[in-house]
C-alpha cells in the first residue's frame, strides 16, 4: 500500500511539474528509428555523425549529401499557456449572466416560492428508557 501511494505521490508530482514549467523531448531518427531520447534538451549526437566527421579530408564526401542523410534530429516542445497573463482571458465577458442569476434567484424564487419551515429532526425524538432508577440507588435514607 505504501508502494502505492508514493507511485501516485511521484506521478502526481511530475505531472504537476511538468504543466507549470513545459516540456521539451529531443528525438534523434537514424535510419526510421529512435536512436536516442533526451527530456529538457536536445538528443545527442549520433555516432554515425561522428563517424563522418572523423574521417579524413580526401574520404569525405565532396559535396553536402543532406538528401541520403540517414540521420535525422527532431525536437518536440510543449510549452505552458498562462491563463493568467492572456489579455484574452481577463476579459469579462459574462458578468452580465452572473448579475442575471443573482436577480431571478433574490426576486423570483424568493417572492414565488417561499422557504418552507424545516422542524428539527430531534423533535420527536424519544429517548431510551431507562433500566434502573439512578437517583434511588445512590440516595441515603435516614431510618
Amino acid at each position: 500500500m505504501k508502494l502505492v501511494k508514493r507511485i501516485i505521490l511521484l506521478t502526481l508530482t511530475l505531472l504537476v511539474l511538468v504543466t507549470s514549467t513545459g516540456l521539451s523531448v529531443g528525438l534523434h531518427f537514424c535510419a526510421g528509428d529512435i536512436r536516442d531520447l533526451s527530456f529538457f534538451g536536445n538528443a545527442a549526437e549520433c555516432p554515425m555523425e561522428k563517424q563522418k566527421e572523423a574521417l579524413p579530408s580526401c574520404h569525405k564526401p565532396k559535396a553536402p549529401q543532406d538528401k541520403d542523410d540517414c540521420c535525422d534530429d527532431h525536437q518536440l516542445v510543449i510549452e505552458r499557456h498562462d491563463v493568467a497573463t492572456d489579455t484574452e482571458a481577463l476579459q469579462l465577458t459574462k458578468l452580465p449572466d452572473f448579475k442575471f442569476a443573482a436577480i431571478v434567484q433574490a426576486v423570483f424564487l424568493q417572492l414565488y416560492f417561499p422557504e418552507v419551515s424545516l422542524k428539527p429532526a430531534y423533535a420527536l425524538y424519544t429517548s431510551p428508557p431507562v433500566v434502573r432508577d439512578i437517583p434511588v440507588l445512590v440516595q441515603s435514607f435516614l431510618l
